[in-house]
């Protein structure tokens, strides 16, 4: 038997003598081994799920089987922000596309500017003094 502590004698396992003809009913659980476990080492872990528990192949170690997941959400994620960014690339492509359009449908009026001279402002500045 293990513990998730160190016990006193700084051990962290309890070594239990079991005759040979005695049956073992361990775990106690309702739950029957699932059909993609058969053909390996099943156990049941009852820390999964919240101490419901459930069963696991014993070979898998938990910790790499999370990295593992975590890995593959990982990649879903990376391919999912990949096609936001070329989305994000091809709305801004359509809004200067359209900004453009818009700069050339409008056209602002052009307005004519009286021609001058600056003999002519400096004739009529000298007019006034």
């Amino acid at each position: 038997m293990t513990y998730p502590v160190q016990q006193q004698d700084g051990l962290f396992y309890t070594v239990y003598y079991i005759p040979q003809d005695a049956v073992v009913q361990y775990p106690m659980t309702d739950q029957p081994i699932p059909d993609e476990l058969k053909g390996t080492v099943p156990k049941y872990d009852w820390q999964i799920d919240g101490g419901v528990g459930k069963w696991v192949d014993s070979k898998v170690d938990p910790n790499t089987a999370e990295i593992s997941a975590l890995k593959g959400i990982g990649a879903i994620l990376g391919k999912q922000l990949a096609s936001a960014v070329a989305a994000a690339d091809q709305a801004n492509k359509a809004v200067a596309a359209l900004t453009l359009q818009v700069a050339q449908d409008i056209k602002p009026p052009v307005t004519p500017v009286a021609p001058t001279s600056t003999a002519t402002s400096a004739a009529s500045t000298s007019e006034n003094k």
